[in-house]
């Protein structure tokens, strides 16, 4: 008899070691998909409040984003090397944007947005020399942009060079 329970505990006694480490896993897997879900949900908070823009980095999830919010079209398999820029420190605001694209997407931005081609010869950019790589000021002089806005309130102008598929784009407040 004495054999028999001896057997009878070491069996419960692997069992509910077993039992707890199994039910430990599931409950690991369900607290990081919890944790997950909640920083997915808090990043998505703080990006309606404090966008994220990403100068350094081409093509991130952030840089997206901003391409659909600033230039209200969905963004095509054709846009690459996607960088941002957005300054909001001051009462008025300025965002950057360098991305290459198809003659196709800018014909859709510039329906959307309606924009329009400047007939004035001096449109030029701001000017950021050397602060990002992408923003190129020389080569964005050289083009006639596309622009729409208002005196005293927003201004919007996108810039394309068919012959190298670079566009640019400049939004900003005065």
């Amino acid at each position: 008899m004495k054999q028999h329970s001896g057997r009878l505990l070491l069996t419960l006694c692997f069992l509910s070691f077993s039992m707890t480490v199994l039910s430990c896993g599931k409950a690991r897997h369900k607290m990081h998909v919890v944790t997950n879900g909640s920083e997915d949900a808090t990043k998505a908070q703080t990006d309606r409040v404090y966008p994220t823009y990403n100068a350094d980095s081409a093509d991130t999830k952030d840089n997206q984003n901003r391409f659909k919010e600033h230039l209200q079209i969905e963004l095509t398999n054709d846009v690459k090397d996607l960088y941002t820029y957005g300054d909001f420190m001051a009462i008025d605001y300025s965002v950057l944007m360098s991305f290459s694209c198809d003659q196709s997407t800018i014909d859709r931005i510039i329906e959307q947005n309606g924009l329009q081609l400047s007939t004035e010869n001096n449109m030029r950019a701001i000017s950021f020399p050397g602060k990002f790589r992408w923003w190129k000021q020389e080569e964005i002089d050289q083009l006639i942009p596309y622009r729409a806005g208002e005196e005293d309130e927003f201004w919007q102008y996108l810039w394309y060079n068919p012959a190298t598929r670079q566009a640019f784009y400049e939004e900003f407040s005065m």
